[in-house]
């Protein structure tokens, strides 16, 4: 996966410009499960802990409470190795979130389903936490009821409150990609083509999308956008499809 700055600073004056006329609550749209924190803008956080033998992928239930702070973490299938179980279990501990927020946009307790992954980068001992989506029937509808605003809203969260350098595959984004996928039928033979560009695509729809914050998010900006980069033999539609 690709790591680069997000966008200049032109898109957050208009946001903010924009939020001075609508009204903070309005860009938003909820629920939005907990995001994890990345301190140095790397997904691969270093990690003190024991040598092991072998990698280790711990999934676990982890409860985040209003303030984006840790209150408790369950691991729900061991690796069989008590010490790598535990050493997950005080990593998860140690992290902090921006909390998630309800359909208001007030921030609320909640729980996150993630997978520690404890692995070796050269001679650097990291974990890399894999966060779970939420139900994808919930997500997907939310994605297509998001204004530019609600959509920037979120990518700007991410960017300067939690330090995440490519928002692309994040909640929002990545649901937004299955999204389009589903609904232009992209074909499993451009499929991994689709996801190799996706990060790009994804800037260019956040740039196109500070321009238009007041249409609508998927249907106005995000396909149109995609629409016209894939070469047009590669974007499928549902119509061409049954045709």
């Amino acid at each position: 996966m690709k790591h680069f700055t997000l966008r200049s600073a032109v898109a957050l004056f208009g946001y903010v410009s924009f939020l001075a006329a609508a009204g903070t609550a309005a860009a938003q749209i909820g629920p939005v499960q907990p995001v994890l924190v990345q301190p140095t803008g790397n997904p691969e956080i270093p990690h003190d802990r024991p040598n092991f033998q072998e990698d280790y992928s711990v999934p676990m239930d982890v409860y985040v409470n209003a303030q984006g702070k840790v209150t408790n973490v369950v691991v729900t299938q061991s690796t069989s190795n008590v010490e790598a179980d535990g050493a997950a279990a005080s990593f998860m501990r140690d992290r902090q979130f921006l909390p998630a927020v309800n359909e208001s946009g007030e921030a609320m307790d909640a729980l996150v389903r993630v997978n520690v992954n404890m692995f070796k980068r050269g001679s650097k001992k990291v974990a890399r936490v894999t966060i779970k989506p939420p139900p994808v029937a919930l997500e997907l509808d939310r994605v297509q009821r998001m204004t530019c605003a609600d959509f920037l809203w979120e990518v700007e969260r991410m960017h300067k409150e939690a330090k995440i350098r490519d928002t692309s595959f994040e909640q929002t984004p990545y649901m937004s990609a299955l999204l389009y996928k589903q609904k232009r039928n992209v074909p499993i033979e451009v499929e991994s083509e689709f996801w190799d560009k996706w990060t790009d695509m994804h800037e260019k729809v956040v740039k196109r999308c500070d321009k238009q914050q007041t249409r609508m998010y998927f249907t106005d900006v995000l396909m149109p956008a995609l629409d016209g980069t894939l070469p047009a033999s590669e974007t499928v539609t549902a119509s061409s499809v049954s045709d």
